[in-house]
């Protein structure tokens, strides 16, 4: 059950900086990036980020399936 939780806090921790990292290209605070260089490089993210997501997400419930 713990390897669970672990496997869990490591994908909440790998959505939030992907979340940080994409507030901060929107926010731009110091103006480096115009609007299609923000885009591009958060579509970027999200191609990188997501499947590396859904793949983590398919281990834990394959590991909860042998757990029950």
């Amino acid at each position: 059950m713990e390897m669970m939780h672990k496997e869990l806090l490591i994908n909440i921790v790998i959505w939030t900086i992907g979340t940080i990292i994409i507030l901060l290209i929107a926010i731009d605070p110091l103006d480096v990036l115009d609007i299609t260089q923000k885009v591009i490089t958060v579509i970027i993210i999200t191609i990188v980020l997501l499947p590396l997501l859904l793949i983590r997400r398919k281990r834990l419930l394959k590991k909860m399936k042998k757990a029950t």
